[in-house]
C-alpha cells in the first residue's frame, strides 16, 4: 500500500484483490452465450473453484442476466445495428430475443447462485447502466470487482471499461471469461490490460484463500 494525500493506493495484486474489498461479477453465465463459447470447457472448469473461494473469503458474488428489451420496445440504433448484424431488411425478420425464464436465459450447468447471492437482470452489456450494482458496491463498501462470464469482447470488456472509469479496480478472471470466436476473445483481453488486472483465476484463488485462512 502506498499512502497519498490521505489516501491509501493499492499496488499488489493481492492489496487490490483483498477480500475485504472486492466482489465478484459473474456475467452472463447463461445457456445461450456461455454454451456457444469456443473455450466453454475450459472456463466450466475454472470459475467453479474461484466462485468457491470467493464465498470462503467472504467475497460477495453477484449474478448478472442479459435479459433484453423485445424488438418492440428497443431503441432504433440498436435495432438497426441488428438487421446489419443479422442481414435483414426489416425488423420483423429479427431473430426473437431471449425472454426471461427461457432455457437460453438460464444459467448454465453448473452455476446455481445460492440464497444469498445477488442477481441483476440488465439490459445492456454493462453492468454499470440501468442497474442497481453502483449503490451495492457503494453499501458494501468495495471498491473492486472481478468479473468472469460471458462474452469477453462484449460484456465483460464494456463493464471493465465502465467501471475503471468510475474509479473502480478492475480484474478480468483470464480462463474464466470466454466468447464464441477465439480471435475476439483474445483481442479483448489484450485491450482489457489498459483498465484491469488480467491474471489467472489461480491467482485469485490463493489470495483470497490466503484471506479466509487469515479470518478463519
Amino acid at each position: 500500500m502506498i499512502e497519498f494525500e490521505g489516501r491509501t493506493i493499492p499496488i499488489t495484486l493481492a492489496e487490490v484483490a483483498d477480500p475485504r474489498r472486492t466482489v465478484l461479477l459473474v456475467w452472463d453465465m447463461q445457456n445461450d452465450q456461455a454454451g456457444s463459447s469456443f473455450n466453454k470447457d475450459e472456463f466450466l472448469r475454472a470459475t467453479p473453484p474461484l466462485i468457491a473461494a470467493a464465498k470462503s473469503a467472504g467475497v460477495p458474488v453477484v449474478y448478472a442476466f442479459a435479459t433484453p428489451y423485445a424488438w418492440r420496445d428497443e431503441a432504433p440504433a440498436m435495432i438497426r445495428r441488428a438487421m446489419k448484424d443479422q442481414g435483414v431488411g426489416h425488423p420483423s425478420e429479427l431473430a426473437p430475443r431471449r425472454t426471461r425464464g427461457s432455457f437460453g436465459w438460464q444459467l448454465i450447468e453448473p452455476f446455481r447462485p445460492d440464497d444469498d447471492d445477488i442477481r441483476i437482470e440488465k439490459r445492456r452489456p454493462t453492468i454499470f447502466l440501468g442497474t442497481e450494482f453502483e449503490q451495492l458496491l457503494g453499501n458494501w463498501n468495495r471498491g473492486t470487482v472481478v468479473v468472469v462470464g460471458c462474452r469477453t469482447d462484449s460484456g465483460v470488456e464494456g463493464s471493465v471499461r465502465d467501471g475503471f472509469y468510475r474509479g473502480l479496480s478492475m480484474i478480468v478472471a483470464r480462463d474464466c471469461v470466454g466468447t464464441n470466436r477465439e480471435n475476439a476473445h483474445h483481442e479483448a483481453l489484450k485491450r482489457m490490460e489498459r483498465f484491469a488486472d488480467v491474471v489467472d483465476s489461480a491467482e485469485l484463488i490463493a489470495i483470497w484463500s490466503a484471506g479466509a485462512g487469515a479470518a478463519g
